[in-house]
């Protein structure tokens, strides 16, 4: 039998993501879709692209056998839909960000655990064909020990055609909680090392002058277990223009003692270079994988572990350590040099 799935919220296009990988999967069928705002409901609807079934998801949960809730609902009101359906009964796979304050995040670990239910989280950067490689590169010495990783996430921010929701005060949840968090995900895998420690953070409001709350320019120091150091930028700061396309969209950088490996998203090749080389290399980028999000969650709830899997635990605590980068970017935790 297939693993009945049902979606809550379409506010966000990576729900799609979700919808189109479950159509491919023979043991996963989507068995309801909830939209509770009106306006996005009455839009998908004369859209066509995908079919509302309930417009309530107290209806939905109490009339809806399933097995999985997808998430993509806007993300102040993510943490709330996920620990409703915990207490549901149901396991979660859900857009990232999976909610926006700790105290959320705090009671969905609480409620995973207790209730013995599994909470996945839609990270994508990990199936590049480009990140494989570094990783594979990484993981084989290639470049020795790692030192240093540098990450741009600099995206467009396209205040006329983002979702309106994006820049209410309170739905949006913080920057290094929606894009920062791919920086986590990223960095812990291709290192295997934790979070250990945030060495410095900063949000604030640059570009987005018309929303003032609303904290699009976004800046983070990390250190890993391993000693790591990582420093990310991932501001709403690419030109309109442009969109994704600029190479710092996804831009990584890494430095071990005997080598440098680089790559963007829009780019096939990955930039190699060793202590023997006297010019860098370009290697070509294998296929993007056709595992993903989804796959893994599937072989969690069947206890069939894959290599580099995404488990729910590593999926919690890098959702927590996310929060936590915002907080302290939030709390503005620095103080000013004084030089005479």
């Amino acid at each position: 039998m297939p693993y009945k799935l049902a979606i809550v919220g379409v506010r966000h296009q990576h729900i799609f993501q979700l919808l189109a990988e479950a159509e491919k999967m023979k043991n996963v069928e989507v068995v309801a879709i909830c939209e509770e705002n009106r306006k996005t409901r009455e839009a998908m609807i004369q859209d066509g692209r995908v079919k509302i079934t309930h417009s309530s998801v107290d209806a939905m949960l109490a009339e809806t056998p399933c097995d999985i809730i997808g998430i993509g609902d806007y993300y102040g009101r993510r943490g709330a839909l996920v620990i409703q359906s915990l207490r549901a009964g149901r396991h979660v796979l859900g857009d990232k960000p999976l909610c926006t304050t700790l105290a959320e995040c705090d009671k969905i670990i609480e409620l995973s655990r207790r209730m013995h239910l599994k909470v996945g989280c839609m990270f994508g950067l990990r199936w590049q064909g480009a990140l494989q490689l570094m990783r594979k590169k990484i993981q084989n010495g290639d470049l020795g020990q790692i030192r240093t990783i540098t990450i741009t996430g600099q995206h467009p921010l396209m205040l006329k055609k983002r979702p309106g929701w994006y820049f209410e005060p309170g739905k949006h949840g913080g920057t290094i909680n929606d894009i920062g968090v791919h920086t986590l995900d990223t960095v812990q895998w291709l290192t295997g090392a934790n979070v250990a420690e945030v060495t410095g953070a900063r949000v604030w409001n640059g570009k987005a002058s018309a929303t003032p709350w609303f904290k699009d320019c976004a800046q983070f120091m990390l250190r890993l277990s391993n000693d790591v150091g990582v420093i990310s930028d991932v501001s709403y700061l690419s030109p309109d223009t442009c969109g994704y396309d600029v190479p710092q969209y996804w831009r990584i950088t890494v430095h071990g003692d005997n080598g440098m490996l680089e790559s963007n998203s829009n780019d096939t090749n990955v930039m190699f270079a060793n202590s023997k080389d006297k010019k860098p290399r370009a290697l070509k980028s294998p296929p993007n994988t056709e595992s993903n999000f989804l796959h893994d969650f599937i072989a969690e709830l069947e206890d069939k572990p894959r290599p580099g899997q995404l488990l729910a635990p590593y999926v919690l605590r890098t959702t927590r350590a996310a929060l936590q980068i915002q907080q302290a970017a939030d709390q503005n935790k620095s103080f000013p040099f004084n030089i005479k």
